[in-house]
């Protein structure tokens, strides 16, 4: 899906920083505070523009703003950058190729600009990069203003916005690309809108005793986990009616972890759906309320890596937290399962996890002496001497390949 990202300016990310990413799994790793998480944060960044929230409220309400964002006090910027190149193959898969077909990556540009002391304005552009020509630019806004490529009964041009004329606005303080809503005039733009809205990040899930994941849950559609996994029960109960195989791959993974466990039941109370799991020698079920802080954040991963519909892109901070190492085995096994048909980015501080996988899916997060985030990769060719007698974990906490403290 995500081919690569750079930032600008963003968070820990001061000065333009390119990150390339592989089309399967890619683990982050480096020491807390080494900004892993603000690259989770742009990705989040840009499924709430198209799919969420909204940039306004992201941005202003739940980041504090640009100050916040934008925290160094050396050589300070007026702008906020970030960048997003997709894979043209991975969005027509996305639409079961369908939809408009890229001839080369799409990048998608978003500037965030300081406008006095709360107010920001964006600039932002999509565009494809061409070898023998001119970029072919499907949108190039200033401020809202600016030119968009439409296609109007099969011919291919470009409207000027705003138009007057015919009272078309579009809101300053969100992205033009999330305002965009018709599909046949807009149809490149909508292809990637809608390859967009099957991101998914997973910073964290609340599994405390009052906790709504541990409530009673509503009957829905919902076709893959929320970012706070309040529709786990919905979801799993999904999979249960219309992913029989997938089902029965929740409940082995489970099975492999308790020895006792004899599968998953669902009590109707009225409306309310209420998962439980049933158990040898127990006289009744083992209720959510019941269940363990690991079991049910290992239930809740599950439910991501084993669901067909978890989208094209799926983010989680640190899967091993409240897991035994049991556990972990398994979810690196889902991980590289899933990454089959989906990119898949995590981030972690296990050993045991990086030990299931190569140097190549590990990008190594570090910072310089300017408190600035630093991404490095390592090639398994820098490695020829240890690769035989170390896995990546072990070599990670032997200090081989960096990301520690010391």
């Amino acid at each position: 899906m995500l081919s690569e990202i750079t930032l600008e300016n963003f968070f820990s990310f001061r000065k333009p920083t390119t990150i390339k990413l592989n089309p399967g799994v890619n683990i982050l790793l480096g020491i807390n505070g080494s900004g892993k998480s603000n690259l989770l944060k742009a990705i989040a960044l840009l499924y709430e523009i198209i799919a969420g929230n909204g940039l306004e409220k992201t941005f202003l309400k739940k980041w504090s703003g640009f100050d916040a964002v934008a925290n160094f006090n050396e050589d300070t910027k007026d702008y906020i950058k970030l960048g997003f190149e997709f894979s043209k193959d991975a969005i027509h898969q996305n639409h079961n190729r369908r939809g408009f077909q890229f001839k080369t990556n799409p990048i998608y540009e978003l500037t965030i600009f300081k406008a006095g002391s709360t107010s920001y304005y964006l600039k932002e552009k999509l565009y494809c990069r061409s070898d023998d020509q001119d970029d072919f630019i499907f949108m190039d806004m200033n401020n809202a203003q600016g030119v968009i490529s439409t296609r109007e009964e099969g011919k291919v041009g470009f409207q000027r916005y705003p138009q007057e004329s015919q009272q078309v606005n579009f809101k300053s303080t969100e992205p033009v690309l999330s305002q965009i809503s018709d599909p046949e005039r807009f149809y490149p733009i909508f292809t990637l809108k809608r390859a967009l809205e099957e991101v998914a990040v997973y910073y964290y899930f609340d599994t405390t005793f009052e906790s709504v994941i541990r409530q009673p849950s509503s009957y829905g559609t919902e076709r893959k986990l929320s970012h706070d996994g309040q529709n786990l029960m919905t979801i799993i109960n999904n999979i249960r009616n219309n992913n029989s195989l997938w089902y029965a791959e929740i409940e082995q993974a489970i099975k492999k972890i308790n020895p006792h466990f004899k599968d998953i039941n669902f009590n109707f109370l009225g409306s309310k759906l209420y998962l439980v799991l049933r158990e040898d020698y127990l006289a009744k079920s083992v209720s959510m309320e019941h269940i363990s802080d690991g079991t049910l954040r290992y239930l809740l991963l599950l439910s991501i890596l084993f669901n067909p519909e978890r989208g094209n892109l799926v983010c989680i901070d640190e899967p091993e937290t409240n897991l035994h190492p049991d556990m972990i085995n398994t979810i690196t096994d889902a991980l590289k399962q899933a990454s089959k048909n989906t990119q898949i980015i995590v981030t972690t501080h296990s050993p045991l996890l990086l030990n299931s996988f190569d140097i190549e899916d590990v990008l190594i997060f570090k910072k310089n002496q300017k408190n600035e985030t630093e991404v490095n990769f390592k090639s398994s060719d820098e490695f020829e001497d240890w690769l035989d007698n170390f896995l990546v974990g072990q070599a990670w906490l032997q200090g081989l390949i960096g990301g520690k403290r010391w």
